[in-house]
């Protein structure tokens, strides 16, 4: 998966890489409660204002999705059976349950997370630095 964004600060050898929402995201609002911007650091050498093509295997992409909403899916789930077996039934034994395996994924995502982002192989790259464009005369940004 490539992403255009622009270069919005550089320190030590990392660049903040700003990202405008795409048009196909606009009705989600899922990533930072719906801010049409969103900024990452990457490594890599460039200067404010270029705009870097950053790239993140697509098949990467996938894993973090899979990881990230299915593993606290999955333990809700089993903490809602779970839950429900030991209480016999209840409703309240049944909700303790969920909640206790939501909080267990949401914890192990957390810390497995650490690990996972010091990780070449899940970090995003820069594969390509352009020169921002000027607009055409008489035509708007």
């Amino acid at each position: 998966m490539r992403q255009p964004g622009e270069i919005t600060q550089v320190k030590n050898g990392m660049m903040q890489i700003t990202f405008c929402r795409p048009e196909a995201c606009a009705a989600c609002n899922a990533c930072e409660g719906g801010k049409k911007e969103h900024s990452i650091w990457v490594r890599g050498e460039g200067r404010i204002g270029e705009i870097a093509i950053v790239d993140m295997p697509g098949r990467m992409v996938v894993k973090a999705s899979a990881i990230a909403y299915g593993l606290p899916l999955l333990l809700l789930l089993a903490g809602m059976i779970l839950g429900n077996v030991l209480t016999s039934g209840t409703d309240a034994g049944t909700a303790a349950g969920a909640a206790a395996g939501l909080a267990a994924g949401l914890g192990i995502l957390k810390l497995t997370e650490k690990r996972r982002r010091g990780r070449e192989e899940w970090s995003p790259k820069v594969v390509d630095i352009l020169e921002k464009s000027a607009p055409e005369e008489g035509k708007a940004l």
